[in-house]
């Protein structure tokens, strides 16, 4: 198996977790956070999708987001540029409970975007740098940090979803 394979592999084994994670989800579940200081589910699947689009479409393939193309910010009616990196414990109590069927939608057009951005790729071009300003970042480091993020946080949903149903 060469690097796309084994990509292409762990974002399809990603995509089973995240469904199996969110199967039967109730609103309830989507806006508990255990405490002030956490998290909600929401606002996890909103970041994760937000992530992968900044991450793929605009610092890889130097594209606007599809957030912004597809005009889910105004659909959501929030911040073009805005992902979840930084937000307060305040911010993330204060963000809007999101219609869950539509996120699933934007996060099924950023992932297919991914796939299509992954297939685009020759072996060869994981080394590229595709923002000199962050010369740290090749594409093969993209990809492991994303990896890295949404696996994380499939596994904040399924702990936030275990202690809701344990309370």
């Amino acid at each position: 198996m060469n690097a796309l394979d084994f990509i292409h592999a762990s974002l399809t084994d990603e995509e089973q977790y995240f469904s199996e994670s969110i199967h039967e989800i109730t609103d309830k579940e989507l806006m508990w956070r255990p405490s002030n200081e956490s998290n909600n589910i929401n606002w996890i699947v909103w970041h994760m999708s937000r992530v992968e689009d900044m991450w793929f479409n605009f610092f890889c393939n130097k594209q606007l987001e599809l957030w912004e193309t597809n005009s889910w910010y105004t659909h959501f009616n929030l911040p073009t540029r805005d992902n979840g990196f930084g937000h307060t414990a305040d911010q993330i109590k204060a963000f809007p409970k999101l219609d869950f069927a539509d996120l699933l939608k934007y996060r099924n057009e950023v992932r297919n975007s991914t796939l299509n951005y992954l297939i685009s790729l020759q072996e060869s071009d994981l080394t590229i740098v595709p923002r000199e300003q962050r010369p740290e970042m090749a594409i093969s480091d993209v990809f492991v940090r994303i990896l890295n993020e949404l696996f994380q946080h499939i596994g904040h949903i399924n702990y936030i979803r275990g202690l809701f149903n344990s309370k």
